[in-house]
């Protein structure tokens, strides 16, 4: 049986459970770091983290769920409850924030084609930014439909709500 220090290292499992419901201190860090934004990154994933290691909190504590491989962090469960609870009009606007965003990325990428250098010197790096700019606007594409997954979500409950 290895000890506590080595454990996890080589594939065995950690003594330490993680918990299966989010802690109600790692609750309010994370909603300390995200107030009431509906959206969470890798910086508020860091900031929990750091959070939580300034209160002494052990690491595990930021991620909840059966198990590690099925653990979800703390933070993106929070921005997940403040998107149920977003007020529909502030949703339609971030929606129209990103659909913005997205729009001028392809405006960009669209401008920044050359057909009379499309080889040549450069030309890796002009397709590695090409790529970078696509693979932005993929991310940008799904928290659209996230959200508008939610306005759906939001229309179904009411509809069954009125049906009843």
């Amino acid at each position: 049986m290895p000890s506590d220090e080595t454990a996890g290292r080589r594939g065995e499992s950690r003594s330490a459970a993680w918990p299966v419901e989010p802690d109600p201190a790692a609750i309010d860090l994370a909603k300390g770091i995200l107030g009431a934004r509906f959206e969470a990154d890798h910086k508020d994933l860091n900031a929990m983290q750091r959070a939580a290691r300034d209160a002494g909190l052990a690491f595990e504590l930021t991620l909840f769920g059966p198990d590690a491989a099925d653990a979800r962090c703390v933070v993106t469960e929070v921005a997940a409850w403040n998107l149920r609870i977003a007020p529909a009009a502030r949703i339609h606007r971030r929606i129209g924030a990103l659909s913005r965003k997205v729009s001028r990325s392809v405006a960009a990428s669209v401008a920044r084609v050359d057909p009379t250098t499309l080889g040549g010197r450069g030309a890796a790096g002009r397709q590695r930014d090409h790529s970078r700019a696509a693979e932005g606007r993929a991310i940008l594409r799904g928290q659209i439909a996230r959200l508008e997954a939610e306005l759906t979500r939001r229309a179904a409950e009411s509809s069954a709500d009125d049906q009843r």
